[in-house]
């Protein structure tokens, strides 16, 4: 059976540290988007990393199959939405999350995305996953025209400290580094790719505490107003911290909900993590300290 007919689960990378230079290693921009699998013939198929066909979801992409100059092709990548020339993670997931036929065409025109691919697994009935990344990467750039919502993600080898710097300043999530001869592992986690990410640090509303362990609850107003929990900080809380906000939400206390005791949204505090989760929840967050000079109202998604 050919790869065009099955589900295909991407490659993974594993959490980098510090970022380095190496001139056996590729660098890429990280992309802030749903990881997807394009399958591209004389028709467009779109696959999320947990192999859900979402090609419905995306109608203002089904011309993408016009960049081959192969007659098909299996590529993988990122769907972004850019907003402010950056990619708007919160709106890549509205997009997903759609069913309705009549919002998902609203959203196609007003939220349109974009498919940034890096890697091509198989053009013409020739798997290459076992080829080298370097060589892949000369098949993918002689198999697609960018162009009709597709693009492709340059690289730079060699300077990953660079680019990530570059990364920085220009507040986007990170750098990919890849090792240059490294194979594609399909739905495997491997140490060949890694993850060089700018850790997230925000103002977020205490909305109360878990009883079962030390960790408050936080959340962010949404656009129309809404508090919406984004996790849980248990990381860089102190005692001496702890104490002081127990002492505070003593006289603000609301309901209480299985392990969750509620508190008015009346205090603030920092938070950082790592990156957000596709259910827009922190992932790896500490604390930051209490914020006395922020106001709730102000604690909004980015």
């Amino acid at each position: 059976m050919s790869m065009m007919d099955e589900r295909v689960s991407p490659m993974l990378a594993s959490q980098g540290g510090t970022p380095f230079d190496d001139p056996g290693w590729i660098y890429e921009i990280k992309w802030d988007g749903s990881r997807t699998i394009a399958f591209l013939s004389d028709k467009v198929g779109l696959q999320d990393r947990r192999l859900k066909n979402i090609t419905g979801n995306f109608p203002e992409l089904m011309q993408i199959n016009k960049c081959l100059k192969v007659k098909e092709a299996i590529l993988d990548g990122e769907l972004v939405v850019m907003k402010d020339d950056k990619p708007h993670f919160r709106s890549i997931l509205a997009r997903k999350n759609r069913e309705d036929p009549f919002k998902i065409e609203l959203l196609s025109k007003s939220m349109p995305a974009l498919f940034i691919t890096w890697d091509i697994l198989y053009a013409d009935g020739r798997s290459l996953i076992n080829l080298p990344l370097l060589e892949r990467k000369e098949i993918l750039a002689d198999s697609v025209e960018p162009g009709n919502g597709l693009a492709v993600s340059d690289f730079i080898p060699g300077h990953g400290k660079l680019l990530y710097e570059q990364t920085g300043e220009r507040g986007l999530e990170g750098v990919m580094a890849k090792k240059a001869d490294s194979r594609y592992y399909v739905g495997k986690r491997s140490s060949l790719w890694l993850k060089l990410k700018h850790l997230i640090t925000l103002d977020a509303v205490i909305m109360g505490y878990r009883t079962d362990k030390t960790a408050l609850v936080v959340g962010l107003y949404d656009e129309e107003g809404r508090l919406i929990p984004i996790g849980g900080v248990e990381s860089g809380l102190s005692q001496k911290e702890l104490s002081a906000f127990m002492q505070a939400a003593g006289g603000i206390k609301t309901q209480r909900e299985d392990n969750i005791q509620w508190i008015e949204p009346l205090l603030v505090c920092g938070v950082r993590f790592m990156e957000w989760s596709e259910n827009m929840k922190m992932r790896a967050p500490s604390f930051g300290g209490f914020k006395y000079d922020i106001r709730p109202g102000r604690c909004r998604f980015p």
